[in-house]
Parts: structure tokens; C-alpha cells; sequence
């Protein structure tokens, strides 16, 4: 790999070249390199993996998220400190829960209802059909109350109560018995005011 100064009579070059050189940044520096055919050896447990991928962003796709499920997953991938989407977060989760042959089920349409001074109806739509936790808190990272609800016939509802008035909470919903099954982004919502 060269490094180059002003590559192609410019300030910067990234790219191929006739399949013959390839332009691009490298930690920082301009460089260029000898244009090489990607290796695809396309074994069964790569073509396994990328069905796992496949899956998971169609799934993210057709699974009926709203834009407030897709910005509370987002919220999510912020609070982990990662460079990554709500998107990427999910993709990550349902890949391992692929690998690992566990059945995942998405909670879709969550709603923090009507919230109240001291408290609030927590709703969501789920496939799921065991016990769920509602983790809730006033900090981002730190939701570490619980109410547990059961869905009845594909809908989720858990009521929160004893909060703080003019205060804004953050929750989110793990399957109980399998967190690695069901899960939502980081939902917000504000109590009402005294």
C-alpha cells in the first residue's frame, strides 16, 4: 500500500480504477493499493450466517414497528454507548437469538398511555404468551424498578404506579423467563404535574 500526496491532481481520491487500483483512506492517511477480487468462499456456515442477517432485517421490517418502536430502539443503542442504530442493535439481538435456535417474539405498537401525576398504563402488542417485565427509571441506564404483566390474546398492558410527579421515566419490556427471546427499544413519557 502507497501513500500518496494530492492523489489524482486532487486533494482526495477514494475508489477503483479500471479494477486495476483502488484510492481510499486508511487511519488517517491517503493511500492506494492494488485493486484484489474480495474472497467469497461461500462454505455452508457463512451462507448460514447470512441467513441469520437476512432474517433479522426482514423481520425489522415486516414486523409492524412504528417510528416511536423504531426511535425507542435507537434511544436504546444510545444508552450502550455503541456506534450503532436502533436498527443494528435489533439485527445484533435477533441474530444471537437465531444462532442460539431461541424463538424471538417482537412487542410492537408500545404505548406509555395517558400518563397520570402518579402513574401510568404501559400497552404494547406481543405474540408472546409468558410473562413480561416493565423496567422503568428516571436515568436512561438506570431502570431498575419492575412490574411484571401477562399479555392476554396478543396484548400487553401493565399499569405503573407510586411515580413522581412532573418527572420523566424511561421503560422498556424483557420476555421474563428468556430476556434473550423478547425485548423493546428504551421507551420515555412524563408525569403529569401536581
Amino acid at each position: 500500500m502507497a501513500k500518496v500526496r494530492a492523489p489524482l491532481m486532487s486533494f482526495d481520491a477514494r475508489g477503483q480504477i479500471a479494477k486495476s487500483l483502488v484510492y481510499l483512506g486508511w487511519k488517517g492517511l491517503k493511500t492506494v493499493r492494488q485493486y484484489v477480487i474480495p474472497a467469497n468462499p461461500k462454505t455452508d456456515d457463512q451462507q448460514q450466517q447470512r441467513g441469520y442477517f437476512t432474517t433479522a432485517v426482514d423481520e425489522w421490517h415486516t414486523d409492524g414497528f412504528t417510528s416511536a418502536d423504531a426511535k425507542a430502539w435507537d434511544l436504546l443503542a444510545l444508552s450502550l454507548k455503541e456506534a450503532l442504530s436502533g436498527f443494528n442493535i435489533y439485527v445484533r439481538l435477533k441474530v444471537k437469538a437465531l444462532i442460539e435456535a431461541v424463538t424471538w417474539e417482537s412487542f410492537t405498537e408500545v404505548s406509555p398511555g395517558t400518563p397520570t401525576v402518579d402513574g401510568t398504563t404501559i400497552t404494547a402488542k406481543t405474540e408472546l404468551l409468558t410473562a413480561c417485565d416493565v423496567y422503568y427509571g428516571t436515568k436512561i441506564t438506570a431502570m431498575f424498578n419492575t412490574e411484571e404483566g401477562t399479555p392476554v390474546a396478543g396484548d400487553l398492558s401493565v399499569e405503573l404506579t407510586l411515580l413522581t410527579a412532573s418527572t420523566k421515566y424511561y421503560f422498556y419490556i424483557k420476555d421474563k423467563l428468556d430476556p434473550k427471546s423478547a425485548r423493546t427499544g428504551i421507551y420515555s413519557f412524563e408525569t403529569t404535574a401536581v
